[in-house]
């Protein structure tokens, strides 16, 4: 993807991503992975949109394993920053099931985050919406994976967190 190597390439980034991941898969990863030598400088964490809409997860069950993956990740990595990412919005209109859910898990993220040192919070969903809260097509094609615009979208509002998070 242009986006990706346009702007993450160039910070020695990896995606970790994988399609169909829940909060238990990462954690199942941290636990088993060898830890690597040299602490990465940070991470941005965005998972658990696969726990709840068609998952099996109640909203505040997947905002815990949020939280217990930027845990995890402190304690593997003690000086690494973490910044965590609201679920991205999912579904065309605001008053989607799905988008009630995400709204929910999103909203106990900042309280859950709190007093961890070195993870910080930001929901960037709303730089992909538009003024009434509608998901466009442009964004998002399937309404669930960004388009390179939406890629676009995502790096200009986490590009300041991330240059914190890089100590630039």
């Amino acid at each position: 993807m242009k986006v990706w190597q346009k702007y993450f390439v160039p910070l020695k980034a990896i995606n970790l991503g994988f399609g169909g991941d829940r909060t238990e898969h990462v954690l199942w990863r941290l636990d088993h992975l060898p830890v690597l030598k040299k602490a990465p400088k940070g991470a941005v964490l965005l998972i658990g949109t696969n726990n709840i809409c068609w998952g099996s997860d109640t909203p505040k069950q997947a905002a815990e394993g949020v939280q217990a993956i930027a845990r995890k990740l402190k304690e593997i990595y003690p000086e690494m920053k973490v910044l965590v990412l609201g679920v991205l919005p999912r579904r065309r209109n605001l008053d989607h099931p799905h988008r009630k859910q995400i709204i929910e898990l999103n909203s106990y993220l900042p309280e859950l985050l709190k007093g961890m040192k070195g993870v910080s919070f930001r929901d960037i969903g709303p730089a992909f919406l538009d003024g009434k809260g509608f998901l466009s097509e442009e964004m998002m094609p399937d309404t669930t994976h960004s388009s390179e615009m939406g890629h676009e979208v995502w790096e200009k509002a986490i590009a300041p967190d991330l240059k914190k998070v890089l100590g630039e």
